[in-house]
C-alpha cells in the first residue's frame, strides 16, 4: 500500500511511483528538482542536494537504498534503513522503536489503517523520514550536473525507486503563501493562495499562527495542516476563536524536507456574533411570457450585502440563478414555458455567509409564441390501418401533436380529433375496418406546455390498401352466331370495379386472355375463334387496385365449322377387356386420313400413325386414358382437334 505518503506527495509536488525506462529530466540551476514519474525529490544545495523518496510497499528492504550519483564526480552511497538510532536525531527511543517495528513487519489488512497514521507522521516530520532511511544529504559535490538515482535493496537484489537530475546550486527559499483571507465570527475561516505545483518548490503543509490585537503569535493545531484538493479543503477553522474578539493571523508554508517559509502577511479580524442572517420572503411569483417575475420587501439587516435569487423544479436541486443588491425588490427570471418552477430567496453577508433560504414559491412560466407547424407529414396505407408520420418540431417546451382527421379537403370538410391528449411522438397509426374505401386526409398541429397550438401542417390522404378481390361473375350460356361466340354475363354490385377479362381454351390446352372490357359492359363476342373447335370459356372481374376475382364457372361453345369440313365427330373411346382402349369416330364432311393423340396432362401424345379407318385400337391405353382427334385432308390441311373424350368401361 502506497496509501497516504503518495498520495500526500501527489497533490503536493506531482511526485508519482517509479516507473521503468529513460527518466524524463529537467535540470535547473537552483531549484528542487523532480522527474515525471520517478518518485524522487532533489532540492539542490551549495555542494550537494537534499534527496527524498517514498518507501516502496510501505516496508523496509532488507539491504536498505543505494543511491547512485553520476555527473560531474559519481559515487554509490549506501544509506540505511532503517537509520541507527544514534543517527536518528529529532525523534525519542519510543517513537523511533514505534515507527521502525511498524515499518518491518509485513503489511496486512489489519495493520494497513495503523500504516496510513504513521505515513502522514512521515510527511509531516521530516526527522521520521530520515529515521527510515528515505531522506538523505548529498554533500562535498563538485559544482555541475548529476543524476540521482535510488535503489532499494533485498537480499542482494536492486528495485529502482525513483531518479532525478539536477545542479549544483543555492537552495531556493521556500515560498510564503499569500492572499491570506480570514473571514467569519467565531469560528473564523482561514483561505490563501498556496504556490502552484512545480520545480521550484516541495510544499507539503502549512502552519497556521494566531495571536490576540496585541501579544505574540502561538501555532495553531492541527500542525502542520494538509491542504486537500477536494472543495474546501484549503479551509482552516480557528475553533478556538469567540466571538467580540480581535486576532491577527499569518499562515506558514513547511516543505518536504521540514523547511518552513517566511509567515505570511498578517490579516486582522474581530469576530462577531454569530447571529443568522435573516431570509427575504417572496411576496409573488407573477407567469408572463416566458418570464416568471419575482417580487419581495427588501430588509433591514445592515449585514446583507446581496441577495441570491434560488430556482429549481425540486426542494432539492435549488440553485442561485441572480446576485441582487440589498435594496432590489423584484426580479424578472428568463424561463421555460410550461415549466412548474419552485423559487426561495436567501441573503448573504461581507463574509460570504448565505442565509437559509426563504420559504419556497411555485411559479410557471408561459410560452404564447405558437410553435412551428409539423413539416414532412406523410401517410402510409395498409390493410387496415393508415400509418402517419411527420419531422419532429425543434421547439423545447413542445408538449406533443394533435391529429386530425376528415373525409374530404380540409378546411371546407369537417375535421375530427383523433388523439384525446397531445402526442410526443411523431407516429401515429389510425385504424380503419378492412375494406372501407374512404380517402381521408390528415392534418398535424403542434403544441407546447402552455397548450399554445401552431397551425395545422400541410394536409395529407391516403385510403386503405384494397386487397379484397371482386366476387367472380356468372357466365350464361353462350350465343353463337355468324359474328362469333357472344358471352353475356351478371355481376354483383362492386364500388370499384374496373373491368372485366375473358379467357379461352381449345381442347387440351390452358386458358388464355383473349380480351378485356371496362366496367359495366356485360357482353363479349369472341370472333377469333377456329370454326368447328370447341372452345372452353371463363371470365374474371378486376377492381381498380388490379385485384382479381375467381374465375367464372366456364362455358363450353364453337363456331359452326364450314361445309367440307374433314373434322371428324362422335368420337367414342372404350376400355378392351382383354387391355388397351379402341377408338371410333365419325368422319368430315370430306374425305380425310386421321391421327390419334393421347393427353399427358394439358400435352398432346400422339399415339398412332395417319389412319385410313375410323377405328384405333392404343394398346397402352388405361381407364383414365383421355384422347384427341385431328383430320389431315387430302391437301395436307391439318383440322382442328376434337373435343377431348374420356374413356367408357
Amino acid at each position: 500500500m502506497r496509501t497516504l505518503t503518495t498520495l500526500i506527495l501527489l497533490s503536493s509536488v506531482g511526485l508519482a511511483t517509479a516507473q521503468s525506462g529513460p527518466d524524463r529530466t529537467t535540470v535547473t540551476q537552483t531549484t528542487p528538482t523532480r522527474t515525471e514519474k520517478t518518485g524522487l525529490v532533489v532540492l539542490p544545495t551549495p555542494d550537494g542536494a537534499h534527496l527524498r523518496w517514498y518507501l516502496p510497499g510501505d516496508v523496509i528492504p532488507t539491504g536498505g537504498f543505494v543511491v547512485q550519483v553520476t555527473g560531474t564526480s559519481q559515487r554509490d552511497i549506501p544509506v540505511a534503513s532503517p537509520q541507527p538510532f544514534t543517527a536518528a536525531s529529532g525523534i525519542s527511543r519510543e517513537e523511533y522503536d514505534a515507527i521502525t517495528s511498524v515499518y518491518t513487519a509485513p503489511l496486512t489488512a489489519d495493520s494497513s489503517f495503523e500504516r496510513a497514521i504513521f505515513n502522514l507522521n512521515v510527511v509531516a516530520r521530516p526527522a521520521l523520514a530520515r529515521a527510515l532511511g528515505i531522506q538523505t544529504t548529498l554533500t562535498g559535490l563538485q559544482p555541475g550536473a548529476y543524476t540521482a538515482t535510488v535503489y532499494a535493496v533485498n537480499g542482494g537484489a536492486r528495485t529502482r525507486v525513483g531518479g532525478a537530475s539536477f545542479r549544483t546550486g543555492p537552495t531556493p527559499p521556500v515560498p510564503a503563501p499569500t492572499n491570506l483571507t480570514v473571514t467569519g465570527g467565531a469560528p473564523a475561516r482561514l483561505t490563501w493562495t498556496a504556490a502552484p505545483p512545480d520545480d521550484s518548490h516541495a510544499v507539503v503543509a502549512y502552519n497556521v499562527f494566531r495571536a490576540a490585537a496585541t501579544g505574540s503569535y502561538t501555532r495553531l493545531e492541527p500542525a502542520p495542516f494538509f491542504i486537500t484538493r477536494e472543495p474546501g479543503g484549503d479551509v482552516f477553522t480557528d475553533e478556538e476563536s469567540r466571538p467580540g474578539q480581535t486576532y491577527r493571523y499569518q499562515v506558514s508554508a513547511v516543505d518536504l524536507f521540514g523547511r518552513e517559509s517566511a509567515p505570511s502577511a498578517p490579516v486582522t479580524l474581530t469576530a462577531r456574533e454569530d447571529t443568522p442572517i435573516p431570509s427575504p420572503e417572496i411576496a409573488s411569483a407573477t407567469p408572463g411570457n416566458r418570464t416568471v417575475t419575482l417580487a419581495w420587501t427588501p430588509g433591514t439587516d445592515p449585514r446583507v450585502r446581496s441577495v441570491i435569487v434560488l430556482r429549481g423544479t425540486t426542494p432539492d436541486t435549488l440553485t442561485a440563478v441572480a446576485k441582487l443588491t440589498p435594496t432590489d425588490r423584484s426580479y424578472v427570471d428568463q424561463v421555460e414555458g410550461g415549466v412548474p418552477y419552485l423559487y426561495a430567496l436567501a441573503a448573504a453577508d461581507d463574509t460570504g455567509q448565505v442565509s437559509g433560504r426563504g420559504t419556497l414559491t411555485a411559479a410557471t412560466g408561459q410560452n404564447l409564441t405558437p410553435p412551428a407547424a409539423p413539416a414532412g407529414v406523410t401517410v402510409t396505407p395498409g390493410r387496415d390501418t393508415l400509418t402517419l408520420t411527420w419531422t419532429a418540431n425543434t421547439e423545447r417546451d413542445l408538449t406533443g401533436y394533435w391529429v386530425y382527421r376528415s373525409e374530404g379537403d380540409p378546411p371546407t370538410a369537417p375535421e375530427f380529433l383523433l388523439t384525446g391528449l397531445p402526442i410526443t411522438g411523431t407516429t401515429y397509426v389510425d385504424a380503419i375496418p378492412q375494406g372501407v374505401q374512404t380517402r381521408y386526409h390528415y392534418r398535424v398541429l403542434a403544441v407546447n406546455s402552455s397548450r399554445v397550438n401552431s397551425l395545422p401542417s400541410a394536409p395529407a390522404a391516403a385510403a386503405l390498401l384494397d386487397v379484397t378481390p371482386p366476387p367472380p361473375p356468372l357466365l350464361q350460356p353462350a350465343a353463337v352466331t355468324a359474328a362469333g361466340v357472344t358471352l353475356t354475363w351478371a355481376q354483383s354490385e362492386v364500388p370499384d370495379l374496373a373491368r372485366f377479362e375473358i379467357t379461352r381454351a381449345a381442347p387440351a390446352s390452358d386458358p388464355a386472355v383473349v380480351g378485356s372490357v371496362d366496367a359495366p359492359a356485360r357482353t363479349y363476342t369472341d370472333a377469333t375463334g377456329v370454326p368447328g373447335v370447341a372452345y372452353r370459356y371463363s371470365l374474371r372481374s378486376l377492381d381498380r387496385t388490379g385485384n382479381r376475382s375467381e374465375p367464372a364457372a366456364p362455358v363450353t361453345a364453337s363456331r359452326p365449322a364450314p361445309a367440307g369440313s374433314t373434322r371428324p365427330t362422335d368420337v367414342r373411346a372404350a376400355l378392351l377387356p382383354e387391355g388397351g382402349v379402341r377408338l371410333t369416330w365419325t368422319a368430315g364432311a370430306a374425305p380425310a386420313r386421321y391421327v390419334v393423340y393421347r393427353l399427358d396432362g394439358t400435352r398432346l401424345l400422339e399415339v398412332s400413325d395417319v389412319l385410313p379407318d375410323l377405328t384405333y385400337t392404343d394398346p397402352d391405353g388405361k381407364a383414365d386414358s383421355r384422347y384427341v382427334l385431328r383430320a389431315l385432308s387430302s391437301e395436307g390441311e391439318i383440322s382442328a382437334p376434337t373435343e377431348e373424350v374420356s374413356v367408357t368401361p
